[in-house]
């Protein structure tokens, strides 16, 4: 069971790292003439977005195990 908390808590602060680094990156967009992105920045939200999607299929699978 702890296993699965440690797997949410992963999945909430990847999401929540994820959500932080979008709106940097909606942000520079539209300074895209001030501010030069960041090369991994793009490489870091699709990272993450990959993370978070693997960990909510491991907990939706652990969740159809228990019922």
């Amino acid at each position: 069971m702890s296993n699965r908390f440690e797997i949410l808590e992963e999945y909430q602060e990847a999401n929540t790292e994820l959500d932080r680094l979008k709106t940097l990156v909606a942000s520079q967009r539209d300074r895209s003439r001030v501010v030069t992105l960041y090369p991994h920045l793009k490489e870091r939200v699709s990272h993450l977005s990959e993370k978070c999607e693997q960990l909510d299929m491991l907990l939706e699978a652990i969740n159809a195990s228990e019922d």
